[in-house]
C-alpha cells in the first residue's frame, strides 16, 4: 500500500514524499461526556484503524492536501496558503485550525506549508475520532516543515520527530507530547466544537497494549494496563452524526445549572467533579427534573471509570461488562445521547457470547458501540454483530450496512522518515 500510495503522491504533485505519518483513531473505553465536567477518561489509541499521511515539507506558505477517502460529493484535492482565512469546507477547516494554533505558538509568524496524501481507514462520524486524527497529523506535518516546540524550548525537526516517537516518561518528552495535544485541543475549539483534550491525547501519547486514563482539570495523564484475555470491538452503526450541529449544548446547561445550584451550598464545587452522589440526593428538590438527570450522569460516570479500571486490575471482566452496560443506560436515559440504532447495537452486542457488555460511544446520536469481548471469541461475536444488526428488523430496510473491527490498542502518532 506504501508504494502504491507514493505513486500518487508523485502523480499529485511531481514530488516524493519525504515523511510518512501515522496517526491512530482513539476509542473512549469508559467516561463519556466527562471531559467538560473536568472528570476523568480512560480511552485507548487503536493501531488498526488510522490516518497514514504522506508529507513533503515546502520551503514556501503553500498547502495541498489530497484525501483519498472523501465521499463523491466533497472536494478531495484542495490548496491554499497557511496565511489563508477560513474556508468553508469542513474538512479544510480542521486542518486551518491547526495552523492557526501552531502560528499562535510562534507568534504569528509566517510558517511554510507542505504537500500531503491522506488514506484513512478511520469512519468518519463514528465517534472515533476521525476530525482529531486529522488535526494531529496537520500538527505533525506542521512540525516536520517548521519544527517542533514546547511553549519554551523549540526543536528542530529531526529532534522532534525523535522525542514525539519516542514518547518517554521524562519531562523533556512529556512537556513536547503535551504542548502538541493541547494545540490540537485549541484547534478545534477554533474550528468551533468544545469537547475536551482527551482524543487528542490519546492519539498522540497512547502507549500500546495500554489504556489512558486523563484528569481532565489538571491536565495530566497515566497508562493502565489492558489484560491480554480480553479485547475491545467497535461496531458502526452506519448512522452518521455532525457533532457541532448536534445538541449538547442543551445537555451541558442544564447540568451546570444544577451544579450552580448546588454550589450556593458548597462554595468548593467548581463543576460536576466536585459534586458527589450524597449532595445530588440532598439538593435534588432545588432541581428540576431534568437538572438532576443530566448532572447524574458525569457524577455516576466518575465513579464507574475507577470502578471499571478495578475491574481490570483484578481481572473481574463481568464486572467491568456490567459498569460499561450502565454506562450506556446512563447516556440513554439521564443525558439522553442515544439514538434506536445505538440501542439496537448495544441491546445485540450484550446478548452475544463472549462479551462482558458494550455501550455508545463518542459524542451520540450515531456513531458507534464498543464492546469488551473475550480475546478467543473475538471472531465469532464480530461475525455475529455485524449479521445481527444488519437482519434487525428495524435496521434491514435502511439498508445500512454495519461493520465492527477490533480495537487493537496502539503507539500514539508516529512520523517516519521515508526520503
Amino acid at each position: 500500500m506504501d508504494s502504491k500510495n507514493i505513486e500518487f503522491f508523485k502523480e499529485a504533485f511531481g514530488v516524493e514524499p519525504t515523511y510518512k505519518i501515522v496517526t491512530p483513531s482513539r476509542v473512549n473505553i469508559i467516561g463519556e461526556h466527562s471531559d467538560y465536567f473536568d472528570n476523568f477518561v480512560l480511552s485507548a489509541a487503536i493501531e488498526n484503524l488510522n490516518m497514514k499521511a504522506y508529507v513533503k515539507p515546502r520551503e514556501d506558505d503553500r498547502i495541498r492536501i489530497l484525501s483519498l477517502n472523501l465521499k463523491d460529493n466533497e472536494k478531495p484535492f484542495f490548496e491554499f496558503s497557511t496565511k489563508d482565512d477560513r474556508y468553508k469546507v469542513q474538512w479544510v477547516q480542521y486542518v486551518q485550525g491547526a495552523i492557526a494554533m501552531y502560528a499562535e505558538e510562534y507568534k504569528r509568524r509566517s510558517l511554510k506549508g507542505f504537500d500531503m496524501l491522506i488514506d484513512s481507514s478511520i469512519p468518519v462520524g463514528g465517534g472515533l475520532s476521525s476530525s482529531s486524527a486529522l488535526t494531529m497529523t496537520t500538527l505533525a506535518s506542521l512540525g516536520v516543515a517548521n519544527g517542533f516546540t514546547n511553549g519554551s524550548t523549540d526543536y528542530a525537526p529531526e529532534q522532534g520527530v525523535t522525542i514525539i516517537n519516542t514518547k518517554g516518561d521524562d519531562a523533556e518528552s512529556q512537556d513536547l507530547l503535551k504542548k502538541l495535544f493541547m494545540m490540537g485541543c485549541w484547534a478545534e475549539y477554533w474550528y468551533g466544537t468544545r469537547g475536551g483534550f482527551n482524543d487528542h491525547l490519546a492519539i498522540t501519547a497512547g502507549k500500546k497494549l495500554h489504556a489512558t486514563l486523563s484528569d481532565n482539570r489538571e491536565k495530566s495523564y497515566q497508562y493502565s494496563p489492558i489484560p491480554e484475555e480480553i479485547t475491545f470491538v467497535v461496531c458502526n452503526t452506519g448512522v452518521m452524526h455532525n457533532q457541532l450541529f448536534s445538541e449538547y449544548d442543551n445537555r451541558k446547561k442544564s447540568a451546570f445549572s444544577a451544579i450552580n445550584k448546588i454550589e450556593q451550598h458548597h462554595s468548593e464545587v467548581q463543576n460536576a467533579r466536585d459534586v458527589t452522589s450524597e449532595m445530588l440526593e440532598k439538593y435534588k428538590d432545588e432541581l428540576s427534573e431534568l437538572e438532576y438527570k443530566r448532572l447524574r450522569h458525569p457524577i455516576t460516570e466518575r465513579e464507574r471509570v475507577f470502578a471499571f479500571m478495578e475491574a481490570l486490575k483484578d481481572k473481574n471482566f463481568t464486572k467491568a461488562g456490567e459498569l460499561l452496560n450502565q454506562t450506556h443506560y446512563s447516556l440513554r436515559d439521564d443525558y439522553e445521547v442515544t439514538c434506536d440504532e445505538l440501542n439496537i447495537m448495544q441491546e445485540l452486542a450484550i446478548g452475544i457470547e463472549g462479551c462482558y457488555g458494550a455501550r455508545m460511544v463518542g459524542g451520540g446520536f450515531g456513531g458507534c458501540v464498543i464492546a469488551l469481548v473475550d480475546q478467543e471469541k473475538k471472531s465469532d461475536f464480530v461475525s455475529k454483530i455485524v449479521d445481527s444488526y444488519n437482519s434487525h428488523p428495524n435496521i434491514l430496510p435502511l439498508n445500512i450496512g454495519s461493520q465492527a473491527w477490533e480495537a487493537v490498542s496502539g503507539d500514539g502518532i508516529k512520523i517516519n522518515f521515508i526520503g
